[in-house]
């Protein structure tokens, strides 16, 4: 029996929430541009190409809270979880958040192969990846606008520490909050734990630890993750009523399901990295 999709991504968001209301108190600015550098806003490179019609969606600057202010408990806990996964460049946590950094719908896909329990190869898999294309997308110019409003700097930009990518010229220019990497992991999370529901929670554990990988890569800071899962669960939730997302859905889901018996398991020690990541959020 199928579960009920918009309750599973109603309460995945909703646990998004409770881990936001338990962060320190944020004390919130007259202006979003307040206490944040002006600087000239990046946009990723799906919102230059042709948006796929639908519905609107939620207006992130309604439902998201804004970033940590200066000199609050919260934004001072963001810059010592910063510091402290400094210490991870080298590690097999390092290799996977440098692995995780690529977000096209090839990997997208196939980064969950180990929470999915089988082997999930995206040349087999074109309803699925050209799905979570579309989303990418149709979701990329609603969280340039989130990012444009609040136009948080990123971590890397207030002090010169490792990061596990090259920081090109766009990414220093591109606001950190909220995380689109983390919007697009959670909503890749859901709809993979709608065609598998009996794999959700190792499924939603993997978009976890697909978020807190930006952390450790040291290039978005630990609340800017936090809201881009609050902000996959509400978007997921609003496209879902759509029909035709409710089409490509199925198709989709009978692709994995075809796909699922001719499968092996992923190699054990990739999926042992994972386990081991997700043992150990960033903190």
């Amino acid at each position: 029996m199928r579960l009920d999709r918009s309750a599973m991504a109603r309460g995945l968001a909703a646990c998004a929430v409770t881990g936001l209301l338990a962060m320190p108190p944020v004390v919130a600015c007259a202006h979003p541009h307040t206490h944040h550098h002006a600087a000239p806003v990046h946009h990723h490179r799906a919102a230059q190409a042709e948006v796929p019609a639908g519905p609107p969606l939620p207006d992130g600057q309604v439902f998201l809270p804004p970033p940590p202010g200066p000199d609050t408990a919260q934004r001072a806990a963001d810059a010592s979880i910063f510091a402290a996964t400094r210490a991870l460049e080298g590690t097999p946590r390092w290799k996977l958040a440098q692995a995780d950094n690529r977000d096209t719908p090839a990997h997208m896909v196939s980064a969950f192969s180990c929470a999915a329990g089988f082997t999930l190869p995206p040349e087999q898999l074109p309803e699925l990846v050209g799905l979570v294309a579309r989303i990418e997308k149709r979701l990329t110019p609603a969280v340039n606008t989130e990012k444009a409003l609040w136009n948080r700097p990123r971590p890397f930009t207030e002090a010169e520490l490792s990061t596990c990518i090259p920081l090109r010229a766009d990414l220093k220019r591109d606001p950190s909050y909220p995380s689109l990497h983390a919007t697009l992991g959670w909503v890749t999370g859901l709809i993979l734990s709608d065609i598998l529901p009996d794999r959700t929670a190792a499924i939603m554990q993997r978009a976890r630890v697909f978020g807190e990988s930006r952390v450790v890569c040291g290039v978005q800071w630990q609340s800017d993750v936090v809201a881009g899962w609050l902000n996959g669960g509400v978007l997921y939730s609003a496209m879902e009523q759509d029909d035709g997302f409710r089409q490509e859905m199925d198709a989709a889901r009978a692709e994995v399901t075809a796909l699922h018996a001719t499968m092996a398991a992923p190699p054990a020690a990739e999926c042992a990295i994972e386990a081991d990541a997700a043992a150990h959020p960033p903190q």
